[in-house]
């Protein structure tokens, strides 16, 4: 078996600020809007060196996007958020080696581009690039954050071996190496899961509705995670020998999910992880319910079940030929549904 793994300790950018980053692809006019807007408020904190304006346009750019997609939902003020982010652009300016290298440094623009990253997130009242940067940032980190729980249920669901490198059951939003090797706190990891399936005996269609409403604190990473993989456990034939079906998706939305099945002698999984949702939803605005999705449905075999249970909620979803999606959908933004003949 393959391995499918989204971070190791070699990566380059985080499993959660690339799903982030991964938006942008859907916006691209009001994303170079933004940039260029940007660029105009921090052109007087570029710092000149023998005529010549640092950062370069190139490095700017990247500094905008790395920021984009790390930026924590907590806020970076009494935190090594900024000094992470430093060490991060020196190494990659010194790999780039454009200006400076590793065996050939160039002090003056490296001093040049860590004084304008200090500048440009000046916490200050005053700061237009913060200003400026905060509302798009909260609407394309949203996004994110579905994607993010798509990315995790499509890992440990696709045919191979997932692979969850330490830390990520949280957000990861890190950098690079060595950022992404710092200590885990598994401790609160352990606690919050132990809370989450407390809650989940009792009553889970309102953990998750707590889940959503603070999605950002991200317990709903480790909640998905955990019930996923508890799937996978329960029905390990299944993923382990199980079959690859891709699924017609059909309906006003059927570019906006990814659907597949994996069968193994009677039991059947449903995997549905939306995408693109920028299409479908405003921002802040939950991709759940008919109302949603409308008529986007699933076109299923007459071999397949037609009662499902939903791995994530519990929830039960009944079939005929075709499964609705915003019905599939009803609680949570991704499905694992479990049917058995």
């Amino acid at each position: 078996h393959k391995m499918n793994a989204t971070a190791t300790h070699d990566t380059k950018r985080g499993e959660d600020v690339r799903a982030r980053i991964n938006v942008l692809s859907e916006i691209p006019d009001e994303w170079e809007q933004q940039v260029r807007s940007w660029r105009e408020v921090n052109s007087s904190k570029k710092v000149n060196f023998v005529n010549r304006m640092v950062p370069d346009t190139n490095d700017e750019y990247f500094l905008y996007q790395t920021i984009l997609g790390s930026f924590p939902f907590e806020g970076i003020e009494n935190t090594d958020y900024v000094d992470r982010l430093k060490d991060y652009a020196i190494k990659a300016v010194r790999e780039a080696k454009v200006y400076t290298a590793w065996l050939r440094h160039d002090n003056d623009y490296e001093t040049g581009f860590m004084t304008f990253i200090d500048s440009v997130l000046e916490p200050s009242e005053q700061n237009q690039f913060l200003n400026k940067f905060t509302p798009f940032w909260k609407k394309v980190a949203d996004y994110g954050i579905f994607n993010s729980l798509s990315q995790t249920l499509l890992k440990i669901t696709a045919p191979g071996v997932p692979d969850i490198y330490q830390g990520t059951e949280f957000w990861d939003l890190s950098h690079v190496d060595p950022d992404n090797r710092r200590p885990v706190d598994f401790d609160r990891r352990i606690e919050v899961l132990r809370q989450i399936k407390q809650q989940a005996q009792t009553d889970i269609l309102q953990l998750v509705e707590d889940l959503i409403a603070t999605r950002e604190d991200a317990r709903i990473k480790l909640f998905l995670t955990a019930r996923v993989l508890e799937a996978r456990k329960k029905y390990l034939q299944v993923f382990e020998l199980g079959d690859y079906q891709p699924l017609e998706v059909v309906g006003t939305f059927k570019d906006n999910v990814v659907a597949f099945a994996r069968s193994f002698e009677d039991t059947t999984v449903i995997v549905i992880a939306p995408r693109f949702l920028t299409g479908v939803v405003k921002p802040e605005e939950m991709p759940i319910g008919k109302q949603v999705w409308e008529d986007t449905h699933l076109e299923l075999s007459e071999q397949m079940p037609s009662v499902w249970k939903d791995a994530i909620t519990d929830q039960v979803v009944e079939s005929n030929g075709t499964l609705e999606i915003g019905e599939a959908l009803t609680y949570f933004p991704a499905a694992l549904l479990i049917g058995e003949k």
